[in-house]
């Protein structure tokens, strides 16, 4: 799960702080790996590996890459509250912080959020890219050739009917349990989530609270720190004219934060957005959708009970099924991973490593946990069926 900024104020700032040059550009290049990944130059010295995130308005910078970089030296503390059961300290740069895409130059005066993205995301990520980055005019975002494209045709696409509401955007979606019990509402369209989440008010809806087949699951959220829930085996969801099939929801227990909130029913995430190409139109508010090659061909890796965030020396248990060998064995969330396999950590792509993966394949961690170092083994079993 990932991250939110739920401050007005802050929309409200960079509505009125911000301005932007367009230059004549046709595309630029994306990385797509569950994240969506822009390479952004920053104050004309240094390149950022920064996520494009619908969910979040603005830009967002790591304390760590800004701080190495010297991008900057006046900022004042703010409280931020996303997905989880907490708050936590970020700050707002008051300098003025100019950003590049391309050929696109976009300069953001008095308000950019600086936070521990490098703690919450990972060693590689080095700001988030907000909602509005390229709103002057219409684009195409392709996942599977992985780029921006800016065009205003919209020949083969579907509208959907779409709001476009305090610095987010909410799209219809309907929601069939495999009881056939159905639940409609709008959806948080985030490109910043990887997962498709439904909001806690919904875990006590027939068929969800009580389906047998649901497994608790537990894993680091954002802003808002640790959060919890289940993974839930869907019949399908229907997104305008299209229906996808056996789809793996999250379903949230969150008391506080974005995934606790009733105004609205969850977060459609990148899990179900890479199904299509979605034209976004923010001037006329308008977005329309095709389905591209991935279409209900969900990959949902579903023996992958456990995750892992890279630190660079270390990796950390960043989520867990906990009805799982390796949760049995007694891995926990926020334990240290020193070696998989006899291999330090610090000598592994994590995104590769992850992508080689195959069920029952077998895997030897040797663990950090509290002040104890041990090795545990554990065999990766599908956890559960779509």
């Amino acid at each position: 799960m990932n991250k939110y900024i739920l401050l007005s104020l802050i929309s409200f700032l960079f509505l009125v702080s911000c301005s932007k040059k367009v230059a004549p550009l046709n595309s630029i290049p994306l990385r797509y790996n569950g994240h969506l990944y822009l390479d952004v130059k920053v104050q004309d010295k240094v390149y950022g590996n920064f996520i494009f995130d619908t969910g979040v308005y603005g830009i967002c910078v790591d304390s760590l890459f800004f701080q190495e970089n010297g991008l900057g030296t006046s900022a004042k503390d703010i409280k931020i509250q996303g997905i989880g059961n907490s708050t936590s300290t970020g700050q707002v740069i008051t300098d003025t912080i100019d950003f590049e895409f391309a050929n696109n130059e976009y300069r953001y005066a008095t308000l950019t959020i600086m936070y521990d993205f490098k703690g919450l995301l990972g060693k590689s990520v080095d700001g988030i890219s907000g909602l509005n980055t390229f709103e002057q005019k219409p684009y195409m975002l392709d996942y599977v050739s992985q780029k921006i494209i800016f065009t205003d045709s919209v020949k083969g696409y579907k509208p959907i009917a779409a709001e476009f509401k305090d610095n987010r955007i909410y799209i219809p979606l309907t929601i069939t349990l495999k009881n056939k019990k159905k639940i409609k509402g709008k959806f948080l369209l985030d490109t910043g989530c990887t997962q498709t989440v439904l909001n806690s008010h919904v875990y006590m809806t027939d068929g969800i609270y009580n389906a047998t087949d649901k497994k608790e699951v537990l894993a680091k959220g954002g802003f808002g720190g640790d959060t919890n829930g289940c993974f839930l085996p869907l019949k399908g969801v229907e997104l305008g004219d299209f229906k996808i099939k056996n789809i793996i929801a999250t379903v949230s227990k969150d008391s506080l934060g974005m995934l606790a909130s009733p105004d609205y029913m969850g977060i459609i995430g990148n899990d179900l957005l890479d199904d299509f190409n979605i034209i976004f139109d923010h001037q006329k508010e308008k977005i329309w959708i095709k389905p591209n090659k991935n279409f209900n061909k969900n990959d949902n890796k579903l023996f992958r009970a456990i995750s892992f965030l890279d630190k660079g020396e270390y990796w950390i248990v960043s989520g867990m099924v906990t009805d799982t060998e390796p949760y049995t064995k007694g891995i926990r969330m926020n334990d240290q991973i020193l070696q998989v396999n006899n291999i330090p950590v610090k000598n592994i792509n994590l995104d590769e490593f992850l992508d080689s993966l195959k069920v029952n394949d077998d895997l030897l961690l040797k663990i950090k946990q509290e002040n104890e170092v041990k090795d545990i083994k554990f065999k990766l079993k599908v956890f559960i069926r779509s």
